[in-house]
């Protein structure tokens, strides 16, 4: 009997031990997690910013093709565009304008940050000082999101009422 009374004793003394632990073994988790999630969206907050500037690169890139070069100097001399050229055109910065609303998008959930985000809008008071870009807008805005045309909107405004210098 005095054994089994041991057996129990021990017992009780481990359960005693394990749940005056647990609080602690749960904080203990509770921090690594944190940690953990912490670290998680860092990784993910420069993958978003990563694959922003690899969009860009391409863009840059599919910009420097003979075809579209050609269209930004027939634009720039105020020339007029074959339809062809119109079409190739219109593709090309429906994708331009794509990136752009993925960036806003990524700024909405909070993967990019005030700053980034803050040069990136600088670029929409660049990219429609070009007639032929409000044309297309115009032609194109309602595929896109409502909230991107109410920002596509506000900063064409902008630029129009204070000139292209203003942030």
């Amino acid at each position: 009997m005095i054994i089994v009374n041991r057996r129990f004793m021990a017992f009780d003394s481990i359960i005693l031990i394990l749940q005056t632990l647990g609080p602690f073994t749960v904080l203990v988790t509770v921090y690594f997690l944190v940690t953990e999630l912490k670290e998680q969206n860092k990784v993910a907050r420069a993958n978003a910013r990563q694959n922003i500037a690899d969009s860009h690169q391409k863009l840059a890139l599919a910009g420097m093709k003979k075809d579209i070069v050609a269209v930004k100097i027939k634009l720039r001399n105020n020339e007029e565009l074959s339809k062809e050229e119109n079409s190739v055109y219109l593709t090309y910065f429906s994708l331009m304008l794509r990136a752009r609303e993925n960036q806003h998008y990524q700024h909405k959930i909070g993967m990019l940050d005030e700053d980034e985000w803050s040069s990136m809008l600088i670029s929409f008071k660049t990219l429609f000082k070009e007639p032929k870009h409000l044309e297309i807008w115009e032609y194109i805005k309602i595929t896109f999101s409502e909230d991107f045309v109410e920002l596509v909107d506000e900063q064409i405004r902008q630029s129009q009422i204070y000139g292209q210098d203003s942030a």
